[in-house]
């Protein structure tokens, strides 16, 4: 490989390691309930009493520990079209409460959503944030969080999350100089060799 093809592999793959925005809006669920017997999207699925939606790279699971195994649903408290219901203590059974994850893992950034609730807890890996009540937007920005947790309420609604992976170890601008620095060297060094 040449040493300018290198070079250009190396700003290339730091520029490429930034994450892109994305916002949840659940604009493909058109039905007004989801689970309980009703059908599922395509980009759903149940694992035991958890009924999961993934959209743009992140999972939504609705946990309801209390519910029978396929029985969990969204929708039914839903007040507007493609504002979900995501966790509906009335019909879930107590102690229900969804997160919102990265598929397959890893560190995320949260800017923002709406929501409508009659009150829940919000939570980022496992420290309570505070709590949200009626309708609103939260604009309390999280960055390098694994998991956002939502508690029970008889209704609570989310859309339009505005998320984005957590960009990857990108090295400040006087370390991408010492680095290209130091290939120019070796690159030299090569050279003369």
């Amino acid at each position: 490989m040449k040493f300018s093809t290198f070079i250009a592999a190396v700003v290339l793959g730091a520029a490429a390691s930034s994450a892109s925005a994305a916002v949840l809006s659940f604009d493909s669920l058109t039905e007004m309930m989801y689970g309980d017997g009703f059908p599922l999207a395509a980009n759903m699925s149940y694992d035991g009493t958890d009924l999961s939606y993934v959209e743009s790279g992140f999972k939504l699971t609705l946990h309801a520990p209390n519910a029978a195994p396929g029985t969990a649903n969204i929708g039914t408290g839903t007040f507007e079209p493609q504002t979900f219901n995501w966790h509906d203590g009335l019909d879930n059974g107590s102690d229900t409460y969804v997160t919102l994850t990265r598929v397959g893992g890893g560190l995320f950034n949260l800017a923002s959503f709406d929501y409508l609730t009659d009150a829940s807890d919000v939570s980022a890996d496992g420290n309570l944030l505070g709590v949200i009540q009626d309708a609103g937007t939260w604009t309390t920005a999280l960055a390098g969080i694994t998991e956002l947790r939502l508690s029970s309420g008889a209704f609570n609604q989310i859309d339009n999350v505005e998320v984005d992976a957590a960009a990857k170890a990108v090295p400040l601008p006087g370390t991408l100089l010492l680095m290209l620095g130091g290939l120019a060297a070796a690159g030299l060094a090569r050279r003369r060799a």
